[in-house]
């Protein structure tokens, strides 16, 4: 059902979850973790860039050379987004809009499908979207990590998790509308304590890390 946001905002489509959770890769032994989709949608990477799995759940496989920044490939596309990379611990104090956040560690960057936003997590201040040429500083979200955007750069999905100091003891995904930081659960299961989303280039799936089973999970969205 859409969401009709007015006072100003136009009418957007919240993404919303269109199909069960089903398996896309997992291995014996070992878990698969932090999955990034290729800029074409043809394949994912997995374990920090060290294995790859096409999109269809086929060919799972150790990477030769392993690719690095994987959520940040668009970097060399924004000045913001590249210094927000290299210098992560200084860069709030030297770009004017981001002063607020100064002595803060700027980590997670990640531009908008549009190209004309960031967003980001910022020291324990939590997260923030920025536009790229470091206007609108705007925060989202205290808890919310891991952001991945949706095709339209209206929102982003991210996780939100809880711990007992040693293991993740529950994890789900929420949207949130970076027009106006309001969240809403995307998904929430006892069954899985989900982790590190991730939505296709085309923004009609979404993937995910299971912290129970070790699994990336793939389901459709709307």
């Amino acid at each position: 059902m859409a969401l009709l946001l007015f006072f100003g905002f136009s009418l957007y489509a919240q993404p919303r979850v269109v199909s069960e959770p089903r398996v896309l890769a997992e291995m014996s032994g070992e878990p698969l973790l932090t999955p990034v989709w290729s800029q074409d949608g043809a394949k994912l990477f997995l374990n920090n860039g060290t294995m790859e799995v096409s999109f269809d759940g086929t060919g799972l496989r150790e990477v030769a050379t392993p690719v690095g920044n994987l959520r940040r490939l668009r970097a060399t596309t924004n000045s913001l987004l590249q210094q927000m990379i290299d210098d992560p611990v200084n860069v709030a104090s030297q770009v004017q809009g981001l002063q607020s956040l100064s002595g803060n560690l700027i980590f997670n960057p990640v531009l908008s499908p549009t190209g004309e936003k960031i967003v980001f997590q910022a020291g324990n201040e939590g997260m923030f979207v920025v536009n790229v040429d470091g206007s609108g500083l705007r925060s989202i979200g205290l808890r919310a990590e891991r952001a991945t955007w949706t095709a339209d750069g209206k929102y982003v999905v991210v996780m939100q998790t809880e711990d007992d100091g040693r293991f993740f003891t529950k994890g789900e995904l929420k949207s949130i509308d970076v027009s106006n930081g309001n969240q809403s659960i995307l998904f929430s299961s006892e069954k899985f304590i989900t982790l590190s989303p991730a939505i296709s280039p085309d923004g009609k799936q979404l993937v995910f890390a299971d912290f129970i089973s070790g699994a990336i999970y793939i389901m459709d969205i709307q």
